[in-house]
This record gives C-alpha cells, structure tokens and sequence, in this order.
C-alpha cells in the first residue's frame, strides 16, 4: 500500500505527503497555538492562536519544500534524475535515482538546502521588518518573525556535520575529495552522524528525568531516524562499491525449478515448499512460456480447506515486466527492482525463455562474501 499521497508536481517533480507528516504538522501547530504565540501575543482570542499557528505551520513546510526544492534543481542541473519529494514526519527527502559522481557535485547539491533556508529566513526577517516599521498587525509582525527564526534554525541544524544531514554530506565531499575513496569518505561522515544521533538521544534522556516528556521524547526519535539513516546511507554506498559491475547472470540460480499452473495448492504445498524449502516458485506451461510465480504468501491468501481444490494458476501472481529481469542487467539496477516488486525476487529470461532466477538473498550474500574479503 502507497503510504505517500501526491499532492502536486514542481518542476516536474512528483511532491508527496506521507502519512507521517501529518503527525508533526498537528504537533507544529498545536505547540504554536498552546505556547508560542500565547506568549508573543498575550490576550488575543484562542481562535486567533489556531489561525495564525496552521498558517505558520503551513508555510514552515513549504519552506522546508523548498529547501528540498533546491537539492533537486542542482541535482537535475548536474544530470541527476529525481523521482520525487517526499514531506515525511522528519522534515521532507529528495528521492536521487543515483548518488553524485564527483565530491564538486556533492558539495554543491548539500549546500544547496541550508543556503536555501537561510536566504528565506533573511526573507522574512525583512518582511518583519517592513511590516513592524508599517504598523501591521502584530499577529502578522510575530509570524514573519517566527518564520525567520526557524528557518535560520533548519539551516544551522543542516549544517551539522553528520551524515546524511547536508552538512554530513559537505564533510563526505570533503573527504572523499581528500581521500579520493566514496566508502572512506561516508563511513567517516557517518561516524559523525551517528555520535550526534547519541547526543541526540541522551539530550532527550536528560529532558525526560527533568520532566520536560514531550521535548525528551522528540529528541530521541529524531536522534534514531539520523543512526539508522546514517547506517543505511553507508550500506548504500558500499553496496555501490562491492557490487559494481557484477550482472544478474553472474549470481542467478540456473536449472530452475517450475510448476505448471494446473497443479493443486496442496501438491505444490508438500512435494514443492516443503521439499525445496522455496518461498517462491516460477509457474510456466508445458511449452516453456511463463505465467507468473506463486509464493508462500499467494498460497496463504486461499482458505487452507480449499487448497485441493485450487489451481496454481489461480493463486500465482501473474507475470509482470517488474518480476522479469535481462541476464545482462546490473545487479544494483535488479536489486532496486526487487525491492519494488513486493516479492524479493527476479525471473530472468532471454529471448522470452526462463533461464534463471535471483533473489535479494543471493545479492546479500555475494555482499557480504565481498565485504569480508576486503575487511
């Protein structure tokens, strides 16, 4: 299930909300409306809180949009495709089809986002100004000002030199510049993001014993989403390493084992599953032409009771051009496909022929195999 919703296209990029958005946004504007501007405005009408807070969340998050906004445009300016913007509970991510090819690009696209954010906050710094010296109301006076502020904030916080924050990503550049080694350069960039996801959490330790609980508690969720961002923006990059130039055909199963669709669930069940200990099984017809592929979990979506009675044909899942890979594919443009396609798993065929097949399993372990060779 898509957990995203689209809302709008910029520059032809696809721009989504993930669910998870919306959590925030509520705790943006509920703690504007209850403490920040009852403060800066003390006396005004509660609905005068709300109005101005939803109106001040909204337009924090079209800046943080455009924060991302120009990730992507130098991105797209030094041949990077990007599939899209998603505004998440963390703020929002640029989706890159590929990572940078040169620590010049790098640079460029990582300081593209806080240069953003601070010529925003130098924006409505002016338009308090202006607004202030004209005797606006002092609801307006007060929101341009917030919104000054906590974009300077955004851009400080990006500028942190932890990876994967932009200032994680300037420090990569930097040290992949030096070393001249991609790997080198992010396991160190994201030592650093993770020491400040630590700080983090064990700020969020001390606010919780000091009573402050929901100050304690974002701490410590944003300093988890940076460590586990950290860790998987390394993997990524070693994936990238020990796996370039490898193809599908030269990981994938050969003398794969088939089912024909007229096969009952029951049979495929126990002389098949249990047999081979497969999680996934190609279906094809008596001439070679393939159907689809029947798992585990199709098996599991019929009602036990009618298993013999159930055709393979009926529960597989037919065959789609994302289930189906080319022997000569790269195995890192496969693996991303892999993980698309819900299943895990490739069939690869040649001239409409299955001749082999490759799962994200196979892909670990040459992974793995790699990584330990060269520790």
């Amino acid at each position: 299930m898509n957990r995203s919703i689209h809302i709008i296209t910029v520059l032809g990029i696809p721009i989504e909300i993930n669910y998870s958005w919306f959590i925030i946004f509520f705790l943006v504007t509920w703690t504007l409306a209850q403490n920040y501007f009852p403060m800066a405005i003390p006396h005004a009408p509660v609905f005068v809180y709300w109005i101005i807070s939803i109106i001040a969340a909204c337009l924090f998050f079209i800046s943080l949009l455009a924060h991302e906004l120009s990730h992507s445009i130098v991105a797209i300016k030094n041949k990077i495709p990007i599939s899209g913007i998603t505004l998440f509970v963390f703020g929002g991510v640029a989706h890159m089809t590929k990572e940078p090819e040169t620590p010049g690009i790098e640079f460029k696209m990582a300081a593209a986002g806080p240069l953003c954010s601070f010529a925003i906050s130098l924006l409505f710094f002016a338009l308090t100004q202006l607004f202030y010296n004209l005797k606006f109301p002092v609801a307006l006076v007060v929101t341009t000002d917030y919104l000054s502020f906590i974009n300077l904030m955004v851009g400080i916080f990006n500028l942190i030199p932890g990876f994967p924050l932009d200032g994680g990503r300037i420090l990569r550049a930097a040290l992949w510049s030096l070393f001249g080694d991609i790997k080198k350069a992010t396991q160190i960039a994201s030592s650093f993001g993770k020491g400040f996801a630590y700080f983090l959490m064990g700020l969020g330790f001390f606010y919780l014993i000091s009573g402050a609980v929901l100050s304690g508690i974002w701490f410590i969720f944003i300093g988890f989403f940076l460590r586990d961002a950290a860790s998987v923006s390394y993997q990524q990059v070693a994936f990238k390493k020990y796996l370039s130039g490898v193809k599908v055909r030269d990981i994938m199963t050969k003398n794969v084992v088939t089912v024909n669709g007229d096969l009952s669930l029951l049979s495929i069940v126990d002389d098949y599953f249990f047999k081979y200990r497969f999680t996934s099984i190609p279906v094809v017809t008596d001439d070679g032409e393939i159907k689809g592929i029947v798992t585990i979990h199709s098996v599991k979506d019929v009602p036990r009771e009618r298993w013999a009675d159930t055709n393979v044909s009926e529960a597989m899942i037919p065959i789609k051009s994302n289930l189906i890979v080319n022997p000569q594919t790269d195995i890192l443009e496969a693996l991303a496909q892999m993980a698309g396609n819900g299943i895990g798993r490739l069939l690869v065929t040649q001239d409409g022929k299955l001749i082999g097949i490759i799962s994200q399993r196979d892909v670990i372990r040459l992974f793995e195999v790699r990584e330990d060779l060269e520790a």
